[in-house]
């Protein structure tokens, strides 16, 4: 029996999911991408170059997508799989092309779901929402980069293993069984999407490592570009170091006050750069030299713009427009509802909505004009830690 998956999504995982699962016996793929002309591109870079190739340190695996569409019918009509190969803010918006068209049995699963996706995926999907088959990966399990768009795509490093969680729990066996198969990766299935939530990694890294590196920009271009994980110094990886702290401080009230609530998942920092990046992190002595060490993260550089004089940050790319209305903001919203001083992340939120021109964090908490624009639990209207948490059925 061939099962069919829809890919949504015209980025790098998305290229990456269409050459392997393309390449894979038993399953047969599609594409959804109605943005602009990436639906055209796709197919002609396709026709051009019989597939889409994924080039890896190993070798290179070459997939045969069966159809891209712009429509949303078409594309998942009959779909036993859906991903979402997409950054964060367009998974409402694709929640709401596609669901009239899904099966009642297919399953919805994002790559990576960052904070509070099933916060949004169960608000647009109410008819049915505590029934629906939901999945999501902690993190986007490749380093990877399109090489020709629609033709080929690299993978710099596969992560080690990549927890994964699913809804209902009975469900995540068979789901974490089938996409590991599918993708040739490690998949750790963890409790709950609360887990999932607060282990996001790049809630972290990413605003952390933006505001380490450019808090004291001067308007100035610079001569060339930053290098990101690369540019982590001691100032940054401390102050990466207690932003985790935070999140763990948010992990140990939670579980003193629900006995049954599995947060074990929700790692600090530096081991879960250990358990993802291990084999090639040549020096794990310190936090810093974890992130310089790592091959995986070998000459990536920061998200900036070309200017007269030189580059200048891009403030407005997902490391901050991704990362904190859909990652850091929620965990901060959680951390509100569970009465959790966080003064390190709050000094990184504030100066990211800045940089953002948003209104999300003001002196009374999460009551800035833009957190309806977020997946925070206020915009969902949690207003207690037990609404919270026995409301989205985490325990």
């Amino acid at each position: 029996m061939t099962i069919l998956i829809t890919i949504c999504g015209g980025g790098n995982a998305a290229h990456v999911l269409a050459g392997l699962l393309g390449d894979r016996e038993g399953f047969s793929v599609q594409i959804y991408t109605p943005y602009g002309d990436e639906a055209k591109r796709w197919q002609d870079g396709i026709q051009r170059n019989g597939g889409i190739t994924v080039n890896t340190p190993t070798g290179k695996v070459v997939g045969h997508p069966r159809a891209v569409c712009r429509d949303p019918g078409p594309a998942v009509a009959g779909s036993r799989v859906v991903l979402l190969a997409l950054p964060a803010f367009a998974h409402e918006t694709i929640l709401r092309q596609i669901a009239p068209h899904l099966s009642p049995s297919a399953w919805i699963g994002a790559l990576p779901a960052r904070g509070g996706f099933d916060l949004c995926a169960r608000d647009v999907l109410k008819e049915g929402a505590s029934d629906r088959s939901i999945f999501g990966f902690q993190t986007l399990p490749w380093a990877c980069r399109i090489q020709r768009y629609g033709q080929s795509v690299g993978i710099l490093g596969t992560k080690d293993q990549v927890d994964l969680t699913v809804w209902p729990p009975k469900l995540a066996p068979i789901i974490a069984a089938m996409m590991q198969e599918a993708l040739g990766i490690t998949l750790n299935p963890i409790g709950n999407f609360l887990s999932l939530t607060l282990a996001d990694t790049g809630q972290l890294i990413h605003p952390g490592v933006m505001y380490g590196l450019f808090r004291e920009w001067n308007g100035q271009p610079y001569k060339e570009p930053c290098l990101f994980y690369q540019g982590v110094d001691a100032a940054t990886a401390e102050m990466l170091q207690q932003m985790s702290n935070e999140v763990q401080a948010i992990r140990v009230a939670l579980e003193k006050r629900y006995s049954r609530l599995d947060l074990s998942a929700v790692r600090p920092l530096g081991e879960w750069l250990q358990r993802s990046y291990h084999a090639v992190i040549a020096d794990s002595s310190t936090l810093q030299s974890s992130f310089v060490s790592n091959r995986a993260y070998e000459g990536l550089l920061a998200p900036m713009q070309k200017v007269d004089g030189g580059f200048i940050p891009d403030f407005k790319a997902r490391y901050l427009s991704e990362d904190v209305p859909f990652g850091l903001l929620v965990t901060r919203g959680i951390a509100e509802l569970a009465g959790i001083a966080t003064p390190i992340v709050n000094q990184v939120l504030s100066w990211a909505q800045n940089r953002l021109e948003k209104d999300y964090l003001t002196t009374n908490g999460l009551q800035g004009a833009d957190v309806c624009s977020t997946r925070a639990p206020q915009r969902y209207g949690f207003d207690s830690l037990d609404r919270f948490v026995l409301g989205m059925g985490y325990l």
